[in-house]
């Protein structure tokens, strides 16, 4: 029997990405395009550019066997794309007819008209042309014509993201996102190696259409993802109760959907009123910070609705959670502590690149309904890696003289050099699949310095001084230093730091006491681990700061070459590749 690969494509026109299953359920590669591109969110880029993904193929793929194409958006809803683009639908204001309509029902679900046109026809580009490259590589190329297709509906494939790669054998797969097809929560049963749909809102309400609005509202761009700055100042502000009124009038929660209270028009005019309001602001940082914190309690209050309904549905205790929303790490930390679920999962890679990873799993699980899969911890450590090759090139021919070689304990140097107040860039082994950095392609700095991420803000990532920055901890100590500690391997989920340990370590607690944290084990990723104990055995504090290898504006580091820029035109002081440190 010849081998099999099942290839997933995130066909979304945002976080486009390619994830490759072999046919034992082994996951092969995994990794968003915006990394290869150097293009911060890839928007309305194919998921398989041509060059680089024949080399992915050639690297992971037995270039004779059986491929199976799997994308992200069902072919109900493409054609309806279709549709709508040969209706002639633009962007400027529609009067009447189908456009009246759309535009009504998205300006009720507060996206402005333009951004509903622009992002259908670019949805719609993503695909059409997602996939073209794979399958032209293995026609062309390789005289391969064994290669079957697949389209699965959006919201199947985040659950399968969540489902199958979950250390669990049944759960509750939630989804909820800014909209999937004409809809922006579902939830699944899944079990006995099987995922059933039980429920899904149909309509353009949306929690994460919402959250979208507000991040605008408050001068950041929801287009390239900035709803982290909203969910970071928001703990710099207090509730205010004009505001939750106001969002409170847009919505109602009704069992597991959210439901619209006002037209349209009501909408518009509470628009009207937050824009006023901040345009006439005398303290404009602390108004956007009070509305911020305002839309987080609000989006936590109705998430903690809909999870108290589906919790008393009895389908299982593990809840396992996808979908754009499910990057709300402020309230992820909340979940298993104010809701009946005793256990919670969420992938590392929750939004639309991550269903690329499910839609390969549902290709699989297809083709081979016996399979099982197993129920086990899945590394986040899918993508690319950088050669020695690169490096060794770098030392030849760049003249560049102050880069030393440690095989096998770069980490005890790298540890030393970062107690000494350095700015560390480390790339390491395979990067990871998902937006977050998790300690294979990261900036690291010691925590117990005060100033220390003013001065990463400042110096390395150029961003607002109000982002906060996340502590990877040695799993062992995680109880020594959060309040009801739970393990966080991708980054996920924020907890409040033990009032104790505050003062040793404020580079990585957040205005309001908590922390983004990552959990980090020796099984899960030996190297990092290995730096942070080394760190440990230093100065007694069993944690690094951790924040992603990029600076503002730009996707986390893929190439050696992307490295060496972020490296020499910032405030690095220290680059460490595989086992080879570079200095300034």
């Amino acid at each position: 029997m010849s081998k099999k690969y099942y290839i997933g494509i995130a066909t979304s026109f945002h976080d486009p990405a390619l994830s490759i299953v072999d046919d034992t359920g082994t996951i092969v590669f995994a990794e968003g395009a915006e990394r290869q591109l150097q293009n911060k969110r890839a928007m309305g880029c194919p998921a398989d550019p041509f060059v680089w993904s024949d080399k992915i193929l050639k690297k992971y793929c037995d270039l004779n066997a059986e491929f199976h194409i799997a994308t992200t958006w069902s072919k109900k809803y493409v054609n309806t794309l279709k549709l709508f683009n040969l209706a002639g639908i633009h962007n400027e204001a529609p009067e009447r007819g189908l456009s009246r309509f759309l535009y009504d029902s998205f300006l009720r679900s507060k996206l402005p008209n333009h951004n509903f046109v622009w992002g259908m026809k670019m949805n719609l580009s993503s695909n059409i042309q997602s996939g073209a490259c794979i399958e032209r590589n293995l026609r062309i190329n390789y005289k391969n014509n064994n290669i079957k297709k697949y389209i699965f509906n959006h919201h199947m494939a985040h659950a399968a993201s969540a489902a199958f790669s979950s250390p669990y054998e049944e759960g509750l797969c939630l989804v909820v996102d800014g909209m999937g097809e004409m809809g922006s929560i579902s939830y699944f049963e899944y079990k006995n190696n099987s995922i059933t749909q039980k429920g899904f809102q149909k309509g353009y309400e949306s929690l994460g259409f919402f959250y979208s609005l507000i991040t605008g509202l408050c001068g950041f761009s929801p287009e390239e993802g900035e709803e982290w700055k909203l969910m970071g100042l928001a703990s710099y502000g207090k509730l205010d109760e004009k505001y939750y009124k106001l969002f409170n009038s847009i919505y109602e929660i009704d069992g597991n959907r959210v439901k619209f209270r006002s037209s349209h028009s009501e909408v518009r005019k509470i628009r009207i009123i937050i824009e006023e309001d901040l345009k006439n602001s005398s303290n404009f940082f602390e108004n956007r910070a009070n509305i911020a914190y305002t839309a987080q309690s609000f989006f936590s209050d109705c998430m903690h609705k809909i999870l108290d309904n589906l919790f008393a549905k009895n389908i299982s205790q593990n809840l396992l959670y996808s979908g754009g929303c499910a990057l709300n790490s402020s309230f992820n930390g909340k979940i298993l502590k104010n809701s009946g679920f005793q256990t919670l999962y969420i992938p590392s890679a929750p939004g639309d690149d991550g269903t690329s990873l499910g839609a390969a799993y549902l290709a699989l699980t297809k083709d081979n309904p016996r399979l099982k899969i197993q129920s086990k911890f899945i590394s986040p450590y899918l993508g690319s890696s950088i050669s020695d090759d690169d490096i060794k090139k770098f030392i030849s021919f760049s003249g560049y003289e102050k880069i030393k070689h440690f095989p096998g304990s770069v980490h005890l140097e790298t540890a030393k050099l970062l107690t000494e107040g350095k700015l560390v860039g480390w790339a390491q082994g395979k990067s990871e699949f998902g937006p977050r950095s998790l300690g294979n392609r990261s900036i690291l700095a010691d925590p117990r310095p005060a100033d220390m991420k003013d001065k990463i803000n400042a110096n390395v990532k150029f961003r607002e001084e109000f982002r906060p920055f996340a502590p990877s901890i040695l799993s062992e100590y995680g109880p020594e230093y959060f309040e009801n500690y739970e393990e966080s391997p991708y980054m996920e989920r924020t907890l409040v730091f033990k009032k104790e340990v505050i003062d040793k370590i404020p580079a990585v607690v957040h205005t309001d006491q908590t922390g983004r944290l990552q959990t980090v084990k020796k099984e899960w990723n030996e190297k990092y681990y290995l730096l942070i104990e080394a760190f440990r055995e230093l100065t007694g504090i069993p944690l690094l700061l951790n924040t992603s290898f990029n600076v503002m504006g730009k996707p986390i580091i893929h190439s050696f070459d992307d490295a060496v820029l972020v490296f020499f035109n910032s405030g690095l002081e220290v680059l460490v590749v595989n086992d080879y440190i570079i200095y300034k």
